[in-house]
């Protein structure tokens, strides 16, 4: 109730605005609420599983509330599930901004998959491929997404050139 307010006030003082505007709300997790869980039957435990039986008790146990606004626009409608790597997209896509390059690829992404887990991929039609990180072969393009947040990660960031072109001109400035 605490964050209904909260959001409640934030999106009232951003429609006075004139300023464009977007706000992003979520959860990152369901909240702590004790034995509850289980008391109810929910769960069996009183946190979720990382490996879900079925995809809808993933969606279930692990979806998180989401809005996205614009005080251009309102609300984002009908984005479903959206996986937490995919929030850049969505929220450049409400403000009416196109990115061509990472945003781009996550459009793309998003495109073949809604959800992107490390237990669980689900494509828009809610097929799900349960454990795919497993698998001797897996899509390319899930491939490459890994290898590509990997790199900006926790690597050299060699793909900054190609997704992040602003960055690089940055660096490049500021070490001349």
């Amino acid at each position: 109730a605490d964050a209904d307010r909260g959001l409640e006030r934030l999106v009232e003082w951003a429609k006075k605005r004139s300023r464009p505007t977007v706000i992003a709300f979520f959860g990152d997790h369901l909240p702590p609420l004790g034995p509850v869980y289980v008391e109810t039957g929910f769960l069996k435990d009183n946190v979720a599983p990382r490996k879900e039986a079925s995809p809808e008790a993933a969606l279930e146990h692990h979806e998180t509330p989401l809005v996205i606004w614009s005080n251009r626009t309102g609300p984002a409608e009908d984005m479903g599930a959206v996986s937490p790597a995919f929030l850049p997209y969505h929220i450049l896509k409400t403000a009416g901004i196109s990115h061509p390059y990472y945003t781009g690829f996550l459009g793309e992404m998003r495109e073949r998959y809604r959800v992107v887990d490390r237990n669980l991929l689900l494509t828009p039609a809610g097929e799900a491929t349960p454990d795919w990180a497993r698998q001797k072969e897996i899509d390319p393009a899930i491939r490459d997404f890994r290898l590509l947040q990997y790199d900006m990660m926790f690597g050299k960031r060699r793909a900054a050139p190609d997704f992040f072109p602003e960055t690089v001109e940055k660096v490049v400035a500021h070490t001349s």
